[in-house]
């Protein structure tokens, strides 16, 4: 434990407003009901509060009636889910329910400390037998026992033990199979989180600046707990339904005639495709919002011609603005001063693939709306979403006078920069005497971890003005609390190791415990070689990432579908093609996530908080609450163990029936992934197609599995933003005594389909979809 820590001392006095004012001897506490079981605890510092904003919380928070009692040297406060109990001499805090069953305490008189700049909170280990969260982060899917660090790092050779990465969510979720909170601590510094490395009687987080400012989120389940943070957070828009599509990307589709050459196979060969990307080959000289017309001559054009195909094209775009007074973009933010300046006054110039470069101060709003409108040179070629990398934001040392004269972004860039050490990794972003905003001046210790968030709004914003009756797909690699308002995720420059398909496994789980849907790993891993085994196993998990995209770097081995051999191009297409049909019910775990911010790719413990077994199956997952899948994430094997949670399962290929808390061995030879779908489910189904829209899907399957239980499908245009005025068709499935029943919960949308087409084993019933309310027994 941290020594001469400062901590609050006693409470002298209190009061009683729309919140709690505790006055205390060091420092003083708001205490702020937000909602009966969601509480705001802000601490004083200097016995001021100057953190009256968020980067995550961006609108005003309701106020709940609460009661208080004072107790001689306690004070009791009351909401209609929760007891606070705050022992006054000396300041400790306990949280019970209503039944007095205790949930959370600080440990001793530390739930506030101090040491210099740093704040600390240390909380007593109750009966909490993991933590989630704190989205992207190597490790296992429960942290318990680990110390994990907040400080967004470009950091490309990842190995399985590192942290910190391109993310920071100082969020986590403690479950144990009686209740779940959270805890969302609101600050955006370099912050650190212990649970338990250091001591089994406590765990702790502080930040080495800034308030200590956390809200207690109590479920009691931990789906509670997710949709209670992400109505605090914000969560994820309708995404275009192309989106859910396959993608196809790498570094490396270095002109015109490469990207359609590509597009054409895709079409030949009937392999699904929505998605194809640029990425650095497609800049001037690596200039942001600028093509390269030698390489990619008429881009509209070709874009067109690739629309026609059925493709949509997505650009990657980095902050960095190539110093070039010849440079239109450069020019601009030097004369409206819109780029990071040092505390010195000089403008920040740092190195990224263009050589020197200044960068956007997307902490400033009219930054942020300057940035989005220049998308629009961009966005009238036809591009349908923009990529954002290096936004940690990474910006490299300069080794070498020669360094942007003969840096080029390849492999041999990284035989340069080969210390994997923190301090190294550090460094390769911008120094701390960097300065950021204007009305307010923060420093980059305080923006650095949002900068990524700020350009994702930038570019969100910026896209919807200029196309307001369009979906974007936003992507980015950094970001922070809250980031899943503007844009999807994806895991950074992974390997092609079957230590990353693994580790994707229980990343991504935490990731949307984060409140962070739209996520995904690059299928196949992004450097190195893949081989043909990886490649057939990655794309097999690929199909249940939110976002999937297969994207590789420079120099290595192709890694399209077909780039393989005959064997795994079968492969591949079987599942991209399940992908395609799984569409509709994806599209409808989306809105789950638009309404309550639960995320499509679930950990066990979402569905089955209650089962002491599931915390420890990171290797399996649900996508929704039907399918639970089990990957094969070591090379050479064609079997794998299987834990069913509670419930009747079945296997998806074959139909065989299993009791659920049961283990399991089943075969997986390599054109196979275990897969298993709940009893009494009911799971909508496209047809194939090899893009979104090729086919009027004139029939929904559903494919029904014997027991009780309903489904909520969701439909609209997939395209516009009309869906927020009700444009869009809510409808209810349910099985029960074998009787299927369609409810239309809500109706605003004209859907092209005719019939529903019930697939019941080896029975077929085709029901008329006429808007109507229908039953029918099988």
């Amino acid at each position: 434990m941290e020594k001469k820590l400062k901590t609050l001392g006693k409470i002298l006095s209190y009061k009683r407003e729309k919140e709690l004012l505790l006055i205390g001897e060091n420092e003083d506490l708001k205490i702020q009901i937000i909602d009966n079981d969601i509480i705001r605890f802000h601490f004083s510092k200097d016995k001021r509060w100057e953190h009256n904003y968020s980067f995550s919380i961006e609108r005003e928070l309701p106020r709940k009636d609460y009661k208080v009692k004072e107790d001689g040297d306690f004070i009791w406060i009351f909401t209609e889910k929760l007891k606070i109990l705050i022992d006054k001499n000396p300041f400790n805090l306990k949280i019970y329910d209503l039944k007095d069953k205790l949930i959370h305490s600080d440990y001793e008189n530390l739930g506030y400390a101090r040491f210099k700049d740093k704040v600390f909170s240390y909380k007593k280990f109750n009966k909490e037998k993991a933590f989630l969260g704190f989205g992207e982060k190597m490790g296992g899917l429960n942290k318990k026992g680990k110390r994990f660090v907040n400080w967004n790092t470009d950091d490309s050779h990842h190995y399985p033990g590192k942290d910190p990465l391109y993310q920071s969510h100082p969020f986590f979720l403690a479950w144990n199979e009686f209740f779940s909170y959270g805890i969302f601590f609101d600050n955006t510094f370099r912050t650190y989180f212990d649970f338990g490395e250091k001591n089994q009687e406590y765990f702790y987080f502080y930040a080495d600046n800034g308030e200590l400012d956390y809200y207690f989120i109590y479920g009691p389940s931990p789906k509670e707990v997710i949709e209670k943070y992400t109505y605090l957070t914000g969560r994820y828009y309708m995404p275009p339904l192309w989106a859910l599509g396959y993608q196809q990307s790498k570094w490396g589709y270095e002109n015109r005639d490469k990207l359609v050459e590509i597009a054409k196979t895709f079409r030949e060969k009937n392999i699904p495709c929505d998605v194809l990307y640029l990425d650095i080959d497609y800049m001037d000289g690596f200039r942001v919002f600028k093509v390269d017309e030698s390489k990619f001559p008429n881009m509209d054009q070709m874009i067109e011609e690739l629309s026609i195909m059925g493709f949509k094209v997505v650009t990657i775009v980095d902050p960095g603005v190539k110093k070039d007074i010849d440079f239109e973009i450069y020019r601009e933010g030097i004369e409206k001063d819109y780029f990071c300046r040092r505390s010195t006054g000089e403008i920040y110039i740092g190195y990224v693939w263009p050589g020197e470069c200044a960068f956007p101060d997307f902490a400033r709003e009219d930054v942020r709306k300057w940035w989005g409108e220049k998308q629009k040179r961009l966005i009238e070629l036809g591009i349908s979403g923009f990529w954002n990398d290096m936004n940690e934001p990474s910006s490299f040392p300069h080794p070498i006078d020669s360094f942007s004269k003969s840096f080029e972004k390849n492999n041999t860039f990284w035989g340069i920069f080969s210390d994997h050490s923190d301090e190294f990794f550090y460094e390769k972003t911008f120094p701390r005497d960097v300065l950021h905003g204007n009305e307010k001046e923060f420093s980059h210790d305080e923006i650095h971890n949002v900068y990524g968030l700020l350009m994702a709004k930038a570019s969100f914003e910026g896209y919807k003005k200029e196309r307001p009756n369009s979906r974007p797909l936003i992507i980015t690699r950094a970001g922070f609390s809250g980031v899943q308002k503007y844009s999807a995720v994806w895991t950074g420059d992974n390997k092609s190791w079957w230590e990353h398909l693994y580790i994707s496994l229980p990343m991504l789980q935490n990731l949307g415990i984060s409140g962070v849907p739209f996520i995904g790993a690059d299928v196949g891993g992004f450097g190195l070689d893949c081989n043909p085994e990886l490649f057939a196993r990655w794309i097999q998990v690929g199909i249940f990432y939110p976002f999937f995209r297969n994207h590789s770097e420079l120099n290595t081995r192709p890694q399209e579908p077909w780039a393989f051999g005959d064997e795994i191009e079968e492969i591949a297409k079987k599942y991209i093609r399940l992908r395609y049909q799984l569409i509709p019910y994806i599209y409808s775990l989306f809105w789950e996530a638009k309404e309550k911010g639960i995320p499509p790719l679930r950990a066990l413990v979402l569905e089955f908080p209650d089962d002491n077994e599931a915390i420890y199956y990171e290797d399996e997952f649900l996508l929704g609450s039907n399918i639970l899948v089990a990957p094969i994430y070591r090379e050479g094997c064609v079997s794998r163990s299987v834990y069913l949670p509670e419930g009747t399962w079945y296997d998806f290929w074959n139909f065989k029936e299993y009791k659920g808390r049961e283990y399991i061995t089943v075969k997986a030879p390599l054109n196979m992934i275990p897969m298993f779908v709940r009893g009494g489910s009911i799971i909508p189904m496209w047809d194939v197609q090899n893009y979104v829209g090729e086919k009027d899907q004139k029939y929904l399957n559903l494919l029904v599995y014997p027991g009780e239980g309903e489904f909520l499908y969701y439909e609209d245009d997939g395209i516009s933003w009309n869906y927020e005025g009700g444009e869009y068709n809510l409808i209810e499935f349910s099985l029960k005594n074998n009787e299927i029943k369609i409810v239309y919960l809500h109706k605003g949308y004209n859907s092209e389909r005719d019939y529903f087409r019930i697939r019941y084993f080896n029975k077929i019933y085709d029901i008329e979809d006429n808007g109507k309310d229908v039953s029918i027994k099988i």
